[in-house]
């Protein structure tokens, strides 16, 4: 009986240790778990964030956009390719603690250059940003996070803060996934390539694909892959089309109805 009793507290410890973790790798806050679990993340995806910035190609004049900057590896690697010209990093995080780490660690490009800004967004479907600003939009680790039911409007958002043949990039390592889904961090289902690439095609943004590389230090590793149509039309549906210009067509005519009304009763 005390076996069993001492088993099922393990296991019970267990439990709680392993969704505390799970917990922290989704939005780490400021405590000694926290700091360990974002150190950790950060070493391991140091080399797939290098990866996916030399993927965007960036000029210096580029305006980018980081979603879930961690401790800010990648926004680092992005300012050094921005210095020297117009361009400037932005970067939003969930994480508190994160979003404090960051402003320390670039305390001195925020005050002297101005290329680096740093902003909490708590819903990614309404982000503090004009149309058409930004050339890149990336991620890495993101969204595995990020509710099934909410990818498509985050997208539509990402989508239209996206210049006209923009790109957005999303760096992953199938690998290290299926070690974190082993100790019970995340759900296979979370991570599955699938459920982002439909949620972007439904997002409507262009061709969207996954190609998988390989190299040296970290193996194999995968990007997925989108960009914003230069085209406002394109991949829309004809139908869908017409039905929305017919209704903005009897909404100007009822505007125009209620004006001429206003001025007859004005003449009287």
């Amino acid at each position: 009986m005390a076996s069993q009793k001492l088993t099922k507290l393990f296991a019970n410890s267990f439990k709680l240790a392993t969704s505390d973790l799970a917990n922290q790798y989704a939005l780490p806050v400021k405590s000694m778990t926290g700091m360990i679990v974002s150190k950790y993340g950060a070493s391991k995806s140091r080399r797939l964030n290098e990866k996916v910035v030399e993927k965007m190609d960036i000029g210096k004049d580029d305006f980018l956009f980081e979603i879930g900057f961690g401790r800010g590896d990648a926004m680092k690697m992005c300012f050094d390719r921005v210095k020297d010209g117009r361009g400037m990093v932005f970067g939003v995080e969930r994480s508190g603690y994160m979003n404090e780490r960051a402003i320390k660690r670039f305390v001195l490009e925020i005050a002297e250059t101005d290329k680096i800004r740093i902003d909490s967004a708590v819903d990614l479907r309404n982000l503090p940003y004009p149309t058409d600003l930004f050339n890149h939009v990336f991620h890495v680790d993101l969204f595995y996070f990020l509710q099934q039911n909410a990818l498509v409007n985050i997208n539509r958002e990402l989508l239209r803060v996206l210049k006209p043949g923009g790109t957005l990039i999303c760096g992953m390592q199938f690998d290290r996934l299926k070690k974190l889904t082993e100790n019970r961090i995340l759900e296979e289902n979370q991570w599955d390539p699938m459920r982002y690439l439909w949620a972007l095609e439904t997002a409507e943004f262009s061709d969207v694909k996954i190609n998988y590389h390989k190299d040296p230090q970290i193996g194999e590793y995968q990007i997925i892959s989108a960009t914003k149509s230069t085209d406002p039309l394109a991949g829309q549906d004809p139908e869908e089309l017409m039905k929305k210009l017919a209704m903005d067509m009897k909404k100007e005519r009822l505007a125009e109805a209620m004006m001429n009304d206003k001025k007859n009763f004005e003449d009287l």
